[in-house]
């Protein structure tokens, strides 16, 4: 047997902790409740068998009991990206559906909060009506271990089954954090459409940690970001949903641990601008929060459950992703209770059943009534197929009561005839004459109308005394003398003809009953007929008037972007203009800094000139100078070099005469006496 989990098989937190709750406050509305499983996805099973979605019941019968049209929120994303907490604040709580800190995902299939809860609403018409709100906590996409088909019937589930369909996604719009998105591309694909009626939820996209500038219209950012990853993906929503929000939300502004445990979250320690966003947002949907529609009729919890079934019957019939067919009508399972009459102790007079039976079967109708999709036509159909079940209800209590009104009639006849008639038919008493005969007769009738109860069933059992009973009494009388033959005749003749008078009103009676209830039960149907249409009528113009809504709201968008660009765009002239002045002066001003640079430039070239050619006169001074020193060194020069050479003459004489000498055998004194002539006369040279 499937197991299913009211609180998540790792939920830490008891039922009472969560009824309690962790409350986020502001203006956001404290919803208590808990979690409970809607459905969940089998893994492929050991004989081979593709993976199949299990609704669970105690979910469904918790739906069942909704008698108020339905508005169903589902939030869906990736894993660990705040989605389940989002969940949590829209019940004005941060505790609730499962958190947690881990890299894989808590929350496994859909999850609801139970018992949904009722929210009033004004409709574009200006009346107040009361719908349940039920909010869809899904399983994270593109979790690594999730089965690749399941996450795209997840996805396309929770489209079709939601009025709203909340998609929480990255701030930073890449090609990692579009997650499903790109399914948007073709729907198509994915879902058939009805004939008539809108069948895809309103779109709202939170952008998580979103921690950019705010532009100007975060619904262009996001088409823009989307297009840049996948033009396709942008194009399909754009041509699905003609009308829907985006909301950034910033970071929470807490230390990471406290991000890890948002369950235990104090609003107030949070960022004041995360706050403040995240009720904007929460107001906003609740402010436009759609009914849930099936073709031109609203969805109440039977009709939900039905639709519920048959769509994962279909998404269970195939491994990969089916052909959704949406339909444009259903009729909703009445269970007939049957037992409403028969609980009362019967017989009843015919008045009192018809009382009772119009009543029980005014609330079968009224309910069915409420209950029922689809067109006029089918509608009406619809109706005389409850009729006709109704009817033969009817049919079976009415020989039951008819019966038991026989039976007890019957007794009371039995026992008034034995008190008054057929005592006076024994020997021991009997009547003296027919006088006699006649009073009692008279007391029996007397005592039988008194108690019987009023109906055909009475006329009857007393029509039939007359023709028995009282005729058998009557040749008995006459058989023991007490009665003359004439007289019986005409006595016979006389109760004869009260019988056949009693019975013609018996009979005339109970087909003004029948005739009446006919009457009564065609009024009934009609009126419900009358107001069903009504009903529909009202739903096609409120999702008229929603769309015209939103088409006005998207205009009043576009108007209002167009405004702000025209806007910006005379800030951006005037500034450009103003640029453009105040560059003109800059430049002036910057021409004038560059002559008095340019002046300044030629002064210093100037006076530099000026500098450099004192300088070089002094320096040709100088040279002049140094030019008149050298001709007077010159010449002193030439007069060394004159005498120089002519010691250099002495010197090469007297060497020559010491070479001579040496080869005449000049003694080595004298060579030193020459030497010591000639050394001061070379290095006086060499200086």
């Amino acid at each position: 047997m499937t197991q299913f989990s009211t609180l998540g098989n790792d939920y830490s937190l008891s039922n009472v902790e969560i009824e309690n709750g962790n409350n986020f406050g502001g203006s956001i509305e404290f919803r208590e409740g808990v979690p409970i499983q809607l459905l969940k996805y089998n893994e492929r099973s050991r004989n081979g068998n593709f993976g199949q979605i299990v609704l669970n019941q105690e979910a469904l019968n918790v739906l069942r009991t909704i008698n108020e049209p339905l508005a169903i929120i589902s939030v869906v994303g990736s894993f660990r990206r705040g989605k389940s907490w989002f969940a949590n604040v829209l019940h004005g709580r941060h505790d609730g559906f499962e958190l947690g800190a881990k890299v894989e995902g808590c929350t496994r299939g859909i999850y609801m909060w139970s018992p949904p809860f009722k929210l009033e609403s004004k409709q574009s018409d200006g009346e107040i009506i009361q719908k349940r709100v039920i909010v869809l906590d899904s399983e994270g996409i593109d979790d690594p271990k999730q089965d690749e088909n399941w996450a795209t019937k997840l996805f396309i589930l929770c489209l079709v089954v939601s009025s709203t369909f909340i998609y929480n996604i990255n701030g930073i719009v890449g090609k990692d954090d579009i997650g499903k998105l790109y399914l948007m591309t073709d729907l198509s694909k994915f879902i058939q459409e009805p004939e008539v009626g809108d069948f895809l939820p309103r779109l709202v996209i939170l952008l998580r940690d979103f921690t950019l500038e705010s532009p100007e219209s975060l619904k262009e950012y996001f088409l823009e970001k989307l297009n840049n990853v996948d033009p396709k993906a942008a194009k399909g929503i754009k041509k699905f949903f003609y009308g829907f929000d985006v909301f950034g939300l910033p970071h929470p502004g807490c230390k990471k641990t406290m991000v890890q445990h948002m369950e235990n979250a104090i609003t107030d320690n949070l960022d004041e601008e995360f706050v403040e966003e995240v009720e904007n947002a929460v107001k906003s949907i609740y402010s436009q929060l759609p009914l849930k529609y099936i073709g031109s009729s609203t969805m109440k919890g039977m009709a939900f459950v039905k639709f519920l079934q048959d769509t994962v019957e279909r998404m269970n019939s195939s491994e990969t992703s089916t052909l959704l067919s949406i339909p444009s009508e259903y009729e909703s399972i009445i269970q007939y209770n049957e037992s409403m009459i028969s609980e009362e102790k019967l017989p009843m007079i015919w008045e009192e059943f018809e009382e009772k039976s119009e009543e029980c079967a005014s609330e079968t109708r009224k309910l069915f009534s409420g209950k029922i999709i689809g067109s006029p036509i089918q509608i009406e159909k619809f109706i005389d197929q409850l009729s006709g079940k109704l009817s033969k209800i009817k049919e079976n209590f009415t020989k039951k009561n008819s019966k038991e009104l026989m039976i007890y009639n019957e007794n009371i006849a039995k026992k008034y005839w034995e008190k008054f008639v057929k005592i006076g038919l024994t020997l021991e008493n009997l009547f003296e004459n027919y006088a006699e005969f006649q009073k009692a007769l008279k007391s029996f009738e007397l005592a039988y109308e008194k108690s019987s109860m009023k109906s055909p069933e009475a006329a009857r059992v007393i029509a039939s005394y007359m023709k028995n009973q009282y005729s058998e009494a009557i040749d008995y009388m006459t058989q023991l003398g007490r009665m003359n033959a004439e007289l019986a005749k005409a006595v016979h003749a006389k109760e004869e003809a009260e019988r056949l008078r009693i019975e013609a009103l018996a009979r005339e009676g109970e087909l003004c009953r029948k005739i009446e209830a006919q009457k009564r039960e065609r009024e009934e149907s009609g009126k419900n007929f009358g107001n069903k249409i009504l009903e529909l009528q009202r739903n096609i113009e409120q999702q008229k008037k929603s769309q015209e809504e939103m088409q006005h709201r998207l205009i009043k968008e576009r108007e209002y972007a167009t405004k702000r660009y025209n806007q910006k765009y005379e800030q951006m002239r005037d500034s450009m203009l103003e640029q453009r002045r105040l560059n003109e002066k800059e430049k002036m001003e910057l021409i004038k800094q560059q002559e008095r640079k340019f002046e300044q430039i030629q002064r210093s070239l100037i006076e530099e000139h000026n500098r450099k050619h004192e300088e070089l006169k002094r320096q040709l001074d100088l040279e002049k100078m140094k030019a008149n020193q050298n001709e007077i060194y010159q010449r002193k020069l030439l007069k060394k070099i004159e005498a120089s050479s002519r010691d250099n003459q002495e010197l090469l004489e007297q060497i020559r005469t010491l070479t001579d000498n040496r080869s005449r055998g000049i003694d080595w004194k004298d060579i030193a006496n020459v030497a010591t002539v000639l050394l001061p006369v070379m290095f006086k040279f060499l200086l």
